[in-house]
């Protein structure tokens, strides 16, 4: 049978959606307390984490996600985009996405604030370790005015089958972060 460059172009399309099946789930909620200590004379901002994501398709899933931090100056940002996953063994796949990062500086004494919208490139690998724990590390290139980089480490320790403690090392552009909560999956 001869293959047409229509026929070579949906083959490849639907090749990624059937070898993407993972045993990781993409469903799930998370929410923390987190904590960045700033260095001398710097702030040290404390608020919450939470996120989003919910699977569309075996290879297909959209994300989102809300962090506020304060002291002097309070930090909001939210964040929701879709991302693609491959499988790469039973307890193994690794991830990518595309979406947009909203981000706000309020300097309350100053009364003034500044936003920013810009798109955001995230990805990363999960490894389930074994039945009780999950690793993880990611990144995350943000544009725009507030434009930054950023690295995570995660662990999930389950707590029953669907809840597990969530504690994560987060660099938010250059400064060392903690986030501990739950992490919910459905």
């Amino acid at each position: 049978m001869k293959l047409s460059f229509p026929k070579l172009l949906l083959l490849a399309a639907l090749f990624p959606l059937s070898a993407a099946a993972s045993d990781l789930s993409y469903n799930h909620a998370e929410a923390g307390v987190a904590l960045y200590p700033g260095s001398d004379n710097e702030q040290d901002f404390v608020g919450f984490d939470s996120r989003l994501s919910l699977e569309l398709t075996p290879a297909v899933f959209v994300y989102g996600g809300l962090k506020f931090l304060t002291d002097e100056v309070d930090y909001t940002a939210l964040h929701a985009g879709v991302g693609f996953r491959h499988r790469l063994e039973t307890r193994t796949s690794i991830w990518g996405g595309v979406g947009l990062d909203y981000q706000e500086l309020d300097f309350p004494n100053r009364a003034g604030t500044f936003d920013d919208t810009g798109l955001a490139l995230r990805g990363g690998l999960r490894h389930q370790v074994n039945e009780a724990l999950e690793l993880g590390g990611s990144a995350r290139v943000i544009t725009g005015d507030l434009d930054y980089v950023g690295y995570a480490f995660t662990g999930r320790l389950a707590l029953s089958r669907d809840l597990s403690l969530l504690g994560e090392l987060d660099v938010f552009d250059g400064e060392l972060g903690l986030i501990a909560g739950l992490s919910l999956s459905f």
